[in-house]
């Protein structure tokens, strides 16, 4: 089965898949909508099209929902990593410029944390979350890393670059991460 043909039968199967990942994504869904989430395991599909074999319309959908199952687990393996210390992630939306410490913008001290002070906060956390979801694998890899306390040798050494490069890219990446996390604060 070529790929024009799998995008064709996996459209067919768009209703089935969507009621599946509607089952199955559980708080996945809070970060993600059931169309992108059905769009992404269509491409997962296509990309291991030359692994699969149709031989019938139940090892088909067998097939499909492997991937579906894989593709859920990774999205949902995704935003747990992300939530593990995104208040550091929320300091750098409110961070100018390049600052090599990710700890020296603190969240502002509040003496009383009522209902509508926490909701808030909860919306800027999964905003933040959701901004760093926007960016290509490489800048989120390097946000998350100077969020971590991660230094810039230690980037320059993983991504075998220099360490002036390193600069760049996580200037870069700092300067998207910010943006797309504006962004998302417009439409809300």
């Amino acid at each position: 089965m070529n790929a024009d043909e799998l995008a064709g039968r996996l459209e067919e199967h768009r209703d089935r898949l969507g009621r599946f990942v509607q089952r199955h994504a559980g708080r996945t869904l809070r970060f993600e909508t059931v169309d992108d989430l059905i769009q992404d395991i269509h491409l997962r599909s296509i990309g291991q099209a030359a692994q699969f074999t149709y031989r019938s319309e139940p090892e088909f959908e067998a097939w499909m929902l492997r991937i579906a199952r894989g593709h859920l687990a990774d999205r949902y393996d995704y935003w747990t990593a992300t939530k593990r210390g995104p208040e550091r992630l929320l300091r750098l939306t409110r961070a100018e410029g390049d600052s090599s410490d990710p700890q020296a913008v603190r969240m502002p001290a509040r003496d009383t944390a009522g209902p509508a002070t926490r909701a808030g906060d909860s919306d800027e956390l999964l905003r933040a979350e959701k901004a760093l979801g926007l960016l290509l694998p490489r800048d989120a890899e390097m946000v998350r890393a100077h969020a971590d306390g991660s230094t810039l040798e230690d980037e320059a050494l993983r991504l075998e670059i220099t360490y002036a490069a390193a600069q760049k890219a996580r200037l870069r990446a700092l300067q998207r991460y910010r943006k797309a996390f504006a962004v998302l604060a417009l439409g809300e």
